[in-house]
């Protein structure tokens, strides 16, 4: 696993690196910040795509386990953190792309909802999964405890039941 820096690497560092002239990369995305937002978010999209398992426990499950690993092993909510609130040209898209994700997990619900399924709304699914998800990385470090985000979806999934009753 690549350690995460305590900084973002300079325009021009990330230009040596790739071997390219500075000017291309500022030309495309203006600054470090909307790079970095980029690339994290591209990086969340394509390592961890949504799970279609035939079950909805099991698609959420591996869902969450894939963002837990995510928070862990990428700067991701560390560049998000950083630069929620930023005005800079183009941030701000690169950001709502994570819109994607939020219609990826709206088409998990629906496909739960075709097959019958107890199915929660997907603000219950991002406050009672991805936000304790959030929560812990944020304050005590990454997620080690084995079956936490599985016991998250069940929880889901009980409010769930319970709200269909």
């Amino acid at each position: 696993m690549a350690e995460i820096p305590d900084r973002l690497p300079s325009m021009a560092e990330i230009a040596a690196r790739a071997n390219v002239n500075p000017t291309s990369l500022y030309r495309r995305w203006g600054n470090v910040s909307v790079l970095a937002t980029e690339v994290a978010i591209e990086h969340a999209m394509r390592d961890f795509p949504m799970p279609d398992t035939g079950s909805l426990k099991g698609d959420l499950t591996g869902w969450a386990d894939a963002a837990a690993q995510l928070l862990d092993r990428s700067p991701l909510l560390r560049v998000l953190a950083a630069n929620i609130h930023s005005n800079e040209p183009g941030l701000r898209e690169r950001i709502d792309a994570l819109a994607r994700r939020g219609q990826e997990l709206e088409l998990v619900l629906a496909r739960a909802k075709a097959r019958g399924e107890p199915t929660p709304s997907l603000a219950d699914v991002l406050e009672v999964v991805l936000a304790p998800l959030y929560f812990h990385v944020l304050f005590f470090g990454p997620v080690r405890e084995a079956g936490y985000a599985a016991r998250l979806v069940d929880r889901l999934l009980t409010l769930a039941s319970l709200k269909t009753k």
